[in-house]
């Protein structure tokens, strides 16, 4: 999953730091990934890549005595466990007048439990290295944990105190709200903060996902100690909760210590949900004035869950799109021919009801309609023009030889494995995406093309000074 706000982190000690070093080089990781400097491959390479995928097998499912949902890698070959804790409780379940409250919540997670306060709470994790802290994203809310293996028992029972015994001090709440405050305040002079602001009710209209998570001025300020308390009763049960551990801890160990500091956790009866997405009835112009040199855009409406089963052709389509900067159509007509942008990228953003498609850059003020122009001109050709051999070849190639990049370490498969739950994705997913990458042929990169891409319904949101408003 895409973590949008997160607390702070407590530092790692020396020893701590040490270990980490090596953390990539774990035996979970799948093999070497091939040199994708150059996007091209040959067609022995690309089948390498995909019968070399990692293999799912290594991820055990378990379910402790105490009814805990818990998806482990066993990593022995660091003397290192990383869990991440993943709650459905992320802003989209927020109410409009209590906006922040999720991410309020977060960074109230490590400022104090039990008998500690903030202060003696952070002495205790940083006596064994132990590394803690919490984030909010649009659906989850997740708290992390990594510690030396030798020290396991006790990084899990001061888990264990956070999450259920947060103590939430009035000095505690007073700091954290005035500091996601002062995020606010300076999201307000930041362009690319205050388009994306507009841009997702621009997208979403009245739906949750049209919540940012940050809230505003105005209920961040109304936030107080029970309204992070009612948000942690309502949402940390144990059907709510699903849990991802990697490192050197047996599946006998990760159950006797889960269930030792998580096991009496209210049961629940819910997974929370939210309703689908509305389609859009009427696309949607926002333009917000800024004195600034560069004017941001943002161009996009609905786009596809990763269940979908276009999901893969999507993939391959946008990388030659704007996947990548340098070298996608978008990347080397308006960055590198005409040099309007210093970036541009198309982005596919993943959730359970449709996420968004969308296309995002920054240019000068004067350039906007000239930029917007080619990136209309892209989409209708990449919807009514069959795309080359060599292109796609290059498109898969690239996708499939560096997907182990996004697996090399132990960080990046909890990282992976959590975002799995979170959507309901089978285990096989990490064995399949490269081979399901690979069957993706030219008429399912155009029917993609033309069932995903929509200018007609695109919400469009510019920021910047009165001649980039001009523009449209």
């Amino acid at each position: 999953m895409i973590k949008t706000h997160s607390n702070k982190v407590r530092g790692l000690t020396a020893g701590v730091l040490m270990a980490a070093a090596g953390w990539a080089m774990s035996a979970c990781a799948p093999t070497t990934p091939l040199n994708v400097s150059e996007k091209s491959m040959t067609q022995d390479q690309t089948q390498a890549a995909v019968s070399g995928g990692f293999d799912s097998s290594k991820i055990q499912d378990i379910v402790t005595p105490k009814g805990l949902h818990v998806w482990l890698i066993n990593a022995p070959e660091l003397p290192m466990v990383a869990v991440e804790l993943n709650f459905r409780a992320g802003a989209m379940l927020e109410h409009k007048d209590k906006q922040g409250v999720a991410q309020f919540t977060a960074a109230l997670t490590d400022e104090g439990a039990g008998e500690y306060d903030a202060k003696a709470f952070r002495e205790e994790l940083d006596a064994i290295g132990a590394r803690f802290g919490a984030n909010t994203d649009m659906q989850d809310f997740g708290i992390n944990l990594t510690t030396l293996s030798e020290h396991k028992e006790r990084a899990f029972e001061l888990m264990g105190l956070a999450v259920n015994a947060p103590r939430y001090d009035a000095d505690a709440v007073a700091r954290m709200r005035d500091a996601l405050l002062a995020d606010i305040r300076q999201g307000d002079e930041d362009p690319s903060t205050v388009a994306w602001r507009l841009f997702r009710p621009a997208v979403y209209g009245d739906h949750a996902y049209a919540n940012g998570g940050d809230g505003t001025l105005t209920t961040v300020a109304s936030l107080n100690e029970a309204d992070a308390r009612a948000w942690h009763d309502r949402y940390f049960t144990k059907a709510n909760l699903r849990i991802a551990v990697v490192g050197d801890i047996s599946a006998k160990d990760v159950s006797r210590l889960l269930d030792k500091v998580l096991g009496d956790l209210p049961a629940g009866d819910v997974r929370y949900a939210i309703d689908a997405v509305p389609s859009p009835t009427t696309p949607q112009l926002v333009k917000k004035q800024m004195e600034v040199p560069q004017a941001t855009v943002l161009f996009g409406h609905l786009g596809l869950p990763r269940t979908d089963p276009d999901f893969y052709a999507m993939l391959v389509m946008n990388e030659m799109l704007g996947g990548n900067v340098l070298t996608s159509r978008l990347g080397l007509d308006v960055r590198e021919k005409h040099g309007l942008v210093y970036g541009i990228n198309s982005v596919n953003a993943p959730l359970p009801h449709n996420g968004m498609f969308y296309i995002s850059f920054a240019t000068g003020n004067a350039n906007v309609t000239k930029a917007l122009g080619l990136v209309r001109t892209h989409l209708k050709t990449i919807r009514e023009e069959p795309v080359g051999d060599e292109e796609l070849a290059d498109a898969k190639a690239y996708l499939i030889g560096s997907f182990p990049l996004r697996l090399d370490s132990n960080a990046k498969l909890l990282n992976m494995i959590a975002m799995m739950q979170s959507e309901s994705l089978p285990k096989e997913y990490l064995t399949d995406w490269p081979k399901k990458i690979a069957a993706v042929t030219k008429e399912d990169v155009q029917r993609v093309a033309q069932r995903l891409i929509r200018p007609e319904d695109a919400a469009l949101v510019i920021v910047g000074d009165k001649e980039a408003l001009d523009a449209e």
